[in-house]
């Protein structure tokens, strides 16, 4: 399982003070996991963290491209929590307001 309370500070603190590499590792750990989630909603974010990749490896970054997928990823994010009667949920809900909220703070810089 992925760490949540690590994801979620990286996230709080400025996902631009992530490398690309780092962001890349830890995007492709929350794939591994999600992969093995039976429901149409991981198997979407699954896709927007594909996304999200090649837009991260790509020689100009697309910020406002970026951004709109986070806040998307953080949307789902929130949705699927509501879903799951995991352990994790309140931690999932937590993940997908900080995507959602970086995304939006991005938007004011």
């Amino acid at each position: 399982m992925p760490q949540f309370d690590a994801t979620i500070k990286h996230i709080k603190e400025g996902v631009k003070s992530m490398s690309i590499s780092a962001a890349v590792k830890n995007i492709e750990g929350w794939e591994a996991t999600l992969e093995k989630v039976e429901d149409p909603g991981a198997k979407t974010i699954v896709k927007d963290l594909e996304n999200l990749k090649k837009h991260l490896h790509a020689k100009e970054l697309d910020g406002e491209a970026i951004r709109k997928l986070v806040v998307k990823l953080g949307k789902e994010t929130v949705t699927i929590s509501k879903k799951t009667e995991s352990k994790n949920a309140s931690k999932i809900q937590a993940l997908g307001e900080a995507l959602t909220s970086a995304a939006e703070s991005a938007t004011a810089e």
